[in-house]
């Protein structure tokens, strides 16, 4: 039991450690902050979605906050149309609600629509794109050009999405009719965070994740052997994309607003820097990187209000040059060096296990 507990990699003990210090975070903290802290567990979400896709599948996506944003404005409409038409449709001339907003009436059936949209949005895209084998910097520049799509196109339709103004003033979270406290709501999102964070961990761990670095590692190689590469990259895909639509539901009522900029290139490569700073790949990264950067820029614009940007891109420029596998990679590889011997990533043997031992004994020992 002990020698387990000496072997486990030094992210099990900061993912301990982090969701102690999230748990016991309201009893030091002010309410202000604990609404800060709620904002920063729901980027970690979102940084979570990312990395499944682009740590174990390698498939770096300069758009995901499309996903984030679609999310987050179907639950942000469903808010302001739950008692008729809102005041920023009402000064375009819109005096009854049209077929499809009236649906979001419904505020259960909103919050499905929210996970559902997000995911046949990236269903569709990623059939398109994985089945017509478009792989690489080509893969990374229509994500990026779909987020500016996506972006404009909310920015344009001012009647039906507020604009460049967004959606204000919605309400918190309710249960029962009642709206949850600051801390209730805390908690929720952080309940909703965990439970994403073992699914996650389950992914990666289970023969799904297993092929999913497999293809990372060598497509061609597991095409060969029989697999559908694009099936699985499809797969990880829509449910990368229903994961940020979850952030952004959970985002709209604890900021009380949301606008094309949560939509678009600007935060899309925000949750990139997020990953590049902890480190992609084993979740923990994704995590810390989220944590730090998100709370630093808080930390410092409130001390440093000329300056702060300077000061944390100088922060993670230094991050990046000198911990290119991020903080959380570097210590991975500091641990292994410290026991002396190398231990196999999940990586190294990911092929191997992904096989069916029954259907190729032979090419599996190539493998």
């Amino acid at each position: 039991m002990l020698n387990k507990i000496r072997n486990l990699g030094i992210e099990k003990y900061i993912d301990l450690f982090l969701l102690v210090f999230l748990i016991s975070f309201p009893l030091l903290a002010s309410p202000f902050r604990v609404e800060l802290m709620s904002k920063c567990v729901i980027y970690l979400i979102f940084a979570l979605s990312l990395d499944i896709l682009w740590g174990s599948a390698g498939l770096m996506n300069l758009g995901h906050a499309m996903f984030f944003g679609l999310g987050g404005y179907v639950l942000a409409l469903s808010y302001a149309v739950k008692n008729g038409v809102p005041a920023f449709m009402a000064s375009f001339g819109v005096t009854e609600l049209p077929w499809f907003m009236q649906i979001l009436q419904n505020q259960a059936v909103a919050f499905l629509l929210g996970l559902l949209v997000p995911g046949a949005v990236a269903a569709l895209l990623g059939y398109f794109i994985f089945t017509s084998r478009v792989k690489g910097v080509f893969f990374n520049i229509i994500t990026l050009a779909l987020a500016s799509l996506i972006e404009l196109f909310f920015n344009n339709q001012q009647k039906y999405t507020g604009g460049a103004n967004g959606i204000s003033g919605l309400p918190p979270l309710s249960f029962g009719g009642s709206p949850l406290s600051i801390l209730e709501t805390y908690y929720l999102v952080l309940v909703a965070a965990l439970l994403v964070y073992i699914f996650c961990r389950w992914l990666n761990n289970c023969r799904f994740g297993l092929i999913l670095r497999s293809v990372r590692e060598n497509e061609s190689r597991l095409q060969f052997l029989g697999f559908n590469p694009a099936a699985f990259k499809l797969v990880v895909f829509m449910v990368s994309g229903m994961i940020a639509g979850l952030a952004g539901m959970l985002y709209v009522p604890v900021n009380s607003f949301i606008s094309p900029n949560n939509i678009g290139v600007v935060f899309s490569t925000s949750v990139l820097v997020w990953l590049a700073v902890g480190g992609r790949g084993n979740l923990t990264g994704a995590m810390i990187g989220a944590f730090l950067i998100t709370w630093m820029e808080s930390l410092l614009s409130e001390r440093l209000a000329d300056s702060w940007q300077l000061v944390l891109g100088a922060v993670m420029l230094i991050v990046v040059v000198f911990f290119p596998k991020g903080i959380i990679g570097t210590l991975i590889d500091w641990q292994k060096n410290k026991r002396g011997h190398h231990q196999p990533s999940e990586c190294d043997d990911s092929a191997k296990q992904a096989i069916p031992p029954d259907n190729y004994n032979v090419i599996r020992e190539k493998v």
